[in-house]
């Protein structure tokens, strides 16, 4: 306001002055009144011209914004432009010459559209809206700048085109304001609006040209009015911008020092200033809790700061500072150093940053910060010690290493064995990359990704090329770590030179290892689709039962015993597959070798029809009992049959498999394989027996099959042999033990015809309905009250609620199954323990084995018979009668029930 003020008094000043000296220039010359009041009209204009320029001056001087210079130049240069217009100013400054006031017009003019251009430019940030008008307006200038060169040889084209390109520029300018209001542009309207009047005064003189106006004189009154007002216009717009920037600089000073002081408390770091000039001192809260001791804004702080440095880092830090300061050049420092806290002492590292004065480049101002680094420093410290015993380690250890950089590939570090494996001098880790020793590109860029994705690479088989140009064959083992600020891979050789054949063998033994368990599996599967059938089976044989026991039609019961023998064909095989996936102890007893074949030949009956092969049995009648295994002589049995089946599924001869069963002059049992296929070569039938050895290559051979019979058979205390066969094919023999005859005779008592027992009170528990109402069905013709349970939870309700004589469960049921409602008789009704057994068609699950290893209970296997529930319904009559317990598994090896 008081720039304002001075403007205008000089305004007020200037004004008259400038009218008084154009007045007496007119009376000199002998002018009329109205020249007098035109001087005096002319005098006010150029005086608030005058004003205006001045005023921006002034607030110029503190804002200092480009915008405002290039709107003083285009006041001075249109103020220049009155002036040409006015002749008795000239006479006043004896500028008379007609072609020096023509170029004078010319240059002021131009000047003043030049000016206009670059003052909207900055003061509607046309750089800021992204107007393309901005690109236009500085061509038009350049322009410009050329016809002022120009109007210097030749004046008159220029003079004819200033009109026009004025009307041009005035056009662009008044369009750029407009685009500037539309995007909210502070000052925008009043630029409009200026410029508008602008405008109308460069109209006034085309106006007076085309006839317009009467005279040149009002004319030019027009013009001075209408610019005066422009300036006005600008003038009070820059003050009151002045005010509002004063307004946000103070706010912005404000939010400043908030914000300052919100980061001083919220940094880890402490943080303080020192002007040298005024001795002033700031010191953050943060910087006082990490020195440990209370310091304020006088020097004797910094004396403060000093003391508590170790004596050993005070030199230091004092030459440091004192070469800082003799340095002109430096403008910032950065030290660590340790200081007294408490019993102990902390690191801490300072960064000062200094400001100088300009002429004297005297140091007026330090600001820093101090952090605390005692946990890095300690972190230091233990890496390099780990680092130490990192070397000492991987130089003792006898695996070569390496370290290598990921993007570089360049060799860090070499270890003594490494050094040795690959022929390398000493200390020589820096002249080498990884591809010297990696020579194999697909390798390298194989390993290099792998760690690069933070994978690991254990035991990677790669080739390495060591320092006299030879190949050697290793595992490679390599991490990620991070090793001198970069991600590295520390990289392990084991030579495999030595061993290549051994882990060659040892390769592929595991492959036919994995090919075995696979087969294993298959086993277990099918192993598991049978148990699945056991339930529908037991139901289709009591079903089956009841048709043939209580129909008197014929028919029926032809019917009946056709389905019955069906049935019990499937229940066969299913035992078959069961009994080839059990992995359970050898169980001795006495055997019929004669049923353990015809029950092999069950599994495998569809495959030797599908393949178009005969099968020729002649088992021997009478046949002596042996001690051993059925299970695993199914296996035995199951085998050769099928390395027969397979060697004549290509060939193209008479496919033929004959078993042939026969007692020994000795008394033993010999069974012999013979088949008519292409037979076994001579050069590997010493071999046939080992362990792995297959002929049948990637048609999924183990190799294990024959050294699985060769065991079975030697651990039964039997021989198995290949012999010669007439002609082509194979023949195998296997003799047997015979039994002594005082097993014959016991073998030969025969079992107990099976006795009803009298008419009982029974519960059956299975969550199978339909197999307990088939059995319920079977069982109540003979007088039995039956009662059925869908879990042992029903169970348990029902035994409490009435007396049963015995109880039959299944061992697998939702809710409570068998082992479950066990445990409950146990602790709450342990006299039916007694009077329990189980039947199941789940023998291979580990907590069934468990159960019926650990429990005296009586067990019948599904898919059972009516006479297999009859018999095992007296064994347990018969024990409650005697008071006796049921054998568990770990008591003998005899079964409880033959199912």
């Amino acid at each position: 306001m008081a720039v304002l003020l001075l403007t205008i008094c000089l305004s007020l000043v200037a004004s008259p002055l400038l009218a008084q000296g154009l007045s007496i220039s007119s009376l000199y010359a002998v002018d009329p009144p109205s020249a007098q009041t035109g001087a005096l009209i002319f005098g006010l204009f150029i005086g608030i011209m005058f004003t205006a320029a001045v005023y921006l001056f002034f607030i110029w001087l503190i804002i200092r914004d480009r915008g405002q210079v290039f709107l003083m130049l285009m006041l001075i240069s249109l103020g220049v432009n009155m002036a040409c217009a006015n002749r008795e100013f000239l006479t006043l400054i004896s500028l008379e010459a007609a072609n020096m006031q023509e170029l004078l017009n010319i240059y002021s003019i131009i000047l003043a559209y030049i000016f206009a251009i670059f003052f909207t430019h900055y003061f509607l940030e046309l750089d800021l809206i992204g107007v393309n008008l901005a690109k236009v307006l500085f061509g038009t200038a350049g322009f410009l700048f050329i016809s002022l060169a120009w109007s210097a040889f030749d004046p008159e084209p220029i003079k004819q085109a200033l009109l026009p390109l004025g009307a041009f520029i005035s056009g662009l300018i008044m369009l750029a304001a407009i685009w500037a209001l539309l995007n909210n542009v502070s000052g925008s309207l009043t630029h409009l609006l200026a410029f508008g009047f602008f405008m109308a005064g460069g109209l006034s003189n085309a106006f007076y040209i085309l006839g317009w106006l009467i005279d040149q004189e009002t004319a030019n009154n027009l013009t001075y009015g209408f610019y005066s007002l422009a300036a006005v216009m600008f003038a009070l717009v820059i003050a009151g911008q002045f005010a509002t920037r004063q307004e946000e600089k103070e706010r912005a000073l404000a939010t400043s020092n908030e914000r300052f002081a919100l980061a001083a408390r919220g940094s880890n770091e402490g943080l303080f200033d020192w002007n040298v000039v005024t001795g002033d001192l700031y010191f953050s809260d943060q910087f006082k809790n990490i020195l440990g001791v209370g310091v304020d804004g006088k020097l004797k702080s910094l004396q403060t700061w000093l003391k508590l440095i170790f004596p050993a880092d005070r030199l230091t830090v004092i030459q440091a500072l004192r070469r800082f300061r003799q340095n002109s050049r430096a403008n910032a420092i950065n030290f660590e150093y340790r200081i007294k806290f408490r019993e102990s002492y902390k690191w801490l590292q300072t960064k000062i940053v200094v400001i100088r004065d300009n002429p004297s480049n005297k140091i007026t101002r330090f600001v820093g910060s101090i952090g605390d680094i005692t946990a890095r420093k300690k972190s230091e410290a233990a890496l390099r010690a780990s680092e130490v015993r990192f070397r000492s380690i991987t130089e003792a250890h006898p695996v070569p290493v390496l370290i290598v950089g990921i993007l570089s590939r360049q060799v860090s570090y070499i270890s003594p064995g490494a050094e040795i494996l690959l022929g390398l001098q000493p200390n020589n880790a820096a002249n080498y990359r990884l591809e010297r020793f990696l020579p194999n590109n697909d390798e390298r860029k194989d390993i290099l990704n792998s760690i690069a994705d933070n994978h690991e690479v254990n035991l990677k088989e790669v080739t390495l090329m060591r320092a006299d140009g030879s190949t050697l064959t290793a595992a490679l083992s390599a991490r990620l770590i991070n090793y001198d600020n970069e991600a590295a891979m520390v990289v392990g050789f084991y030579d495999l030179t030595e061993r290549k054949k051994a882990e060659a063998q040892i390769a592929k033994q595991k492959e036919e290892l994995q090919q075995s368990e696979k087969m294993a599996a298959l086993g277990g599967l099918l192993a598991g689709v049978a148990h699945e059938l056991n339930n529908p089976l037991s139901v289709v044989v009591g079903q089956a039962t009841l048709l043939i026991e209580g129909s008197q039609d014929s028919k029926i019961v032809t019917r009946g015993e056709k389905i019955f023998k069906a049935a019990d064909r499937c229940a066969r095989i299913v035992k078959s597959f069961l009994a080839l996936a059990r992995r359970k102890p050898p169980e001795r007893k006495h055997l019929d070798i004669n049923s353990i074949i015809n029950n092999s030949l069950e599994l495998l009956a569809y495959q030797f029809k599908n393949d178009n092969i005969q099968l020729e049995l002649s088992l021997a009648p009478s046949l002596p009992e042996v001690d051993g295994d059925g299970d695993q002589l199914t296996q035995v049995f199951t085998n050769l049959a099928m390395n027969s089946m397979q060697a004549m599924q290509e060939w193209t001869g008479k496919r033929l498999l004959s078993i042939k069963t026969a007692p020994s002059p000795t008394g033993e049992v010999t069974i012999t394989f013979a088949d008519t296929g292409p037979g076994i070569p001579p050069d590997i039938k010493s071999r046939i027996f080992e362990p792995f050895f297959t002929t049948k290559g990637g048609k999924g051979g183990t190799g294990v099959g024959l050294s699985l019979c060769l065991n079975i058979v030697e651990t039964h205390g039997g021989k198995i042999r290949l012999d010669d066969a007439v002609g082509k094919g194979a023949v195998f023999q296997i003799t047997l033990p015979n039994i002594t005859s005082q097993s014959s005779q016991q073998a030969a008592i025969p079992q107990n015809p099976v006795v009803n027992i009298a008419p009982s009170r029974i519960l059956l528990v299975d969550d199978e309905i339909e197999l307990a109402q088939t059995l319920a069905d079977l069982l109540q013709p003979e007088g039995h009250e039956i009662d059925l349970a869908a879990n042992g939870r029903i169970a348990l309700d029902k035994l409490a609620d009435k007396t049963f004589d015995y109880v039959i469960s299944d061992l697998r049921m939702p809710v409570l199954d068998g082992p479950g409602l066990y445990a409950e008789l146990s602790r709450s009704m342990p006299g039916y323990l007694e009077h329990i057994l189980f039947v199941t068609g789940d023998t291979l699950s580990p907590h069934v084995q468990k159960f019926i290893s650990e429990t005296p209970v009586i067990l019948v296997e599904k898919p059972y018979r009516l006479q297999d529930v009859k018999r095992a319904l007296k064994e347990l009559h018969d024990r409650i009668a005697t008071g006796t317990q049921a054998k568990s598994a770990d008591d003998s090896n005899e079964p409880l029930v033959n199912a």
